[in-house]
């Protein structure tokens, strides 16, 4: 007869492998779970209105997907607070992948000015896919007569503060490009915050505007018009819509200078599961690679990229120490 303690140890034995069963089931019922994603509509959170290029392309994703998966995907307007309101709504979603958000820039700018974010864009989401970037354009009047950035840097180091350039305001692509540039060379020009792009685009026309960093479709009939002059584009490369213009890299050297253009991605909260993360990036980018998303990445002014989403969280944590450093240095820093 076996003595009491082996038969405790038996029954001990015997608890803990039917707990490790238990576990091991309960930890294949999320995996089996995400086989199947996705099984009900995904939400695309669009932080701008609509007609924007952000939401152009989030129908144009969501439209993808659903002939694909046949599953709906519902695009949703939260504009407000400069892209707050939407990202907000989707930091705080459920990170099961069903709820995405159509990213660009301000969504790393807004919340480096802040020394309590309410996000923060490294920490609180995951890269999904980087689709797409517009580069900026820096058009001058054509009343001033520069030919090219070298013949603005010269005119204004004799002319400080005598130069203006618009901006989308505080937290846009456009300061943040002008900025940063402005730091790059050397220069002192001041800012003259719009509403709207429209009316900078009118007083540059005008000439009671001297420079625009504007996006390429929103400048190029001017440029081909001469109503602008059209100095560089605020980008390492040049864009196929103005491949005439030279990409300011190729004008202006100056260590440590790297233009960013304005870029659209997806991202999902964190803690999204890495398998929903990578059937997301297959199925968006299967949508941009279809004939539809491509003619309206032609009618946008935009480019198609692709890269890993290990670059795309590099580049977000780069992007938002430098804005963070460019608004301490502008005193916007709060």
């Amino acid at each position: 007869m076996r003595d009491p303690a082996f038969r405790i140890r038996r029954t001990l034995l015997r608890a803990g492998a039917a707990a490790s069963a238990l576990c091991a089931f309960g930890a294949a019922l999320p995996a089996h779970a995400q086989s199947d994603f996705p099984n009900r509509p995904i939400r695309i959170v669009v932080p701008y209105s609509a007609g924007t290029g952000s939401d152009a392309l989030a129908r144009t994703v969501a439209q993808g997907i659903t002939d694909k998966t046949g599953k709906a995907v519902i695009v949703e307007n939260r504009e407000g607070g400069g892209s707050l309101i939407g990202t907000l709504a989707v930091a705080k979603a459920p990170p099961d992948g069903y709820t995405l958000l159509i990213a660009a820039n301000p969504m790393v700018i807004v919340p480096a000015a802040q020394s309590q974010p309410q996000y923060n864009p490294t920490r609180d989401f995951v890269p999904v896919a980087k689709v797409g970037v517009i580069p900026l354009v820096l058009a001058s009047s054509p009343s001033l007569g520069f030919k090219s950035v070298q013949d603005l840097i010269t005119h204004a180091k004799a002319n400080p503060g005598k130069l203006n350039y618009g901006s989308s305001g505080a937290g846009t692509s456009s300061q943040q490009e002008m900025e940063v540039f402005k730091q790059a060379v050397g220069i002192d020009v001041p800012e003259v915050p719009y509403k709207s792009t429209a009316q900078a685009m009118t007083d540059l026309i005008g000439g009671n505007l001297q420079l625009f960093p504007v996006v390429v479709p929103l400048v190029s009939a001017h440029v081909q018009s001469g109503r602008a002059t059209a100095l560089a584009v605020l980008d390492t490369r040049r864009s196929p819509l103005m491949p005439d213009v030279p990409a300011v890299t190729e004008q202006v050297n100056v260590p440590g200078y790297v233009p960013t253009p304005v870029w659209y991605g997806f991202v999902v909260p964190a803690g999204t599961p890495a398998a929903v993360v990578n059937a997301l990036n297959g199925m968006i980018n299967a949508a941009m690679d279809t004939p539809e998303a491509k003619s309206r990445l032609v009618a946008l002014g935009a480019q198609r990229i692709t890269v890993t989403n290990e670059q795309f969280a590099n580049d977000l944590k780069t992007e938002f120490d430098k804005a963070t450093a460019l608004a301490k240095r502008l005193g916007t820093f709060k």
